[in-house]
């Protein structure tokens, strides 16, 4: 009896089909079967939020989880969205991604994504969440350069640009930040 399994799983709306071992968690078979490093591997423990992915598990409802805590082969027919499906519409910067460069928010970029990802499912669902809000949609997340300050700022900041405008920031701004941001995204 094998202990691996086969299955489909679309990653950023690409589909794979993937051979994994059952015990293999959705964070290794991300970054080191499918090359996605988006997802960071951080405490392994489902501790820090460095790992977390936006996921549909195949029940219709895609929530913020840790992949490090899932064992992939439950993965199997659902989708995983990672920081680098949240853009903008024309591939640029997301809001969200914006105001986290503007507030300072993003130091060494280990915790970014998880960040990030977390805070735009709560702005998805809440587009005008409160400090409490903010500060519980980001529960689970460490980050240890910037404190929390600049993070929640981050978060007040997309929120208050959603509501106030639909195109927040230029696209000449997003387009110099894109090449800042595409930097982090490769920090293992």
């Amino acid at each position: 009896m094998s202990d691996e399994v086969q299955f489909s799983l679309t990653v950023d709306g690409t589909s794979h089909e993937v051979t994994a071992g059952w015990s293999e968690s959705l964070l290794t078979v991300l970054r080191d079967r499918l090359g996605v490093r988006g997802p960071k591997t951080g405490c392994a423990h489902g501790r820090c939020g460095a790992c977390a992915v936006r996921a549909d598990l195949g029940d219709g409802d895609a929530h913020v989880l840790c992949a490090c805590l899932v064992p992939a082969a439950t993965a199997a027919g659902g989708s995983v969205q990672t920081i680098a499906s949240i853009n903008g519409p024309d591939g640029e910067l997301s809001d969200v991604q914006e105001a986290f460069l503007a507030e300072g928010a993003v130091q060494c970029g280990i915790c970014t994504a998880g960040f990030v990802t977390a805070a735009t499912e709560l702005l998805e669902t809440n587009p005008d969440p409160t400090r409490t809000d903010i500060e519980d949609a980001l529960y689970g997340n460490l980050c240890r350069c910037t404190g929390y300050g600049r993070i929640v700022a981050a978060v007040e900041t997309a929120a208050r640009t959603r509501r106030e405008q639909e195109d927040p920031v230029p696209l000449s701004t997003r387009t110099r930040a894109a090449s800042l941001w595409t930097g982090l995204e490769e920090v293992r």
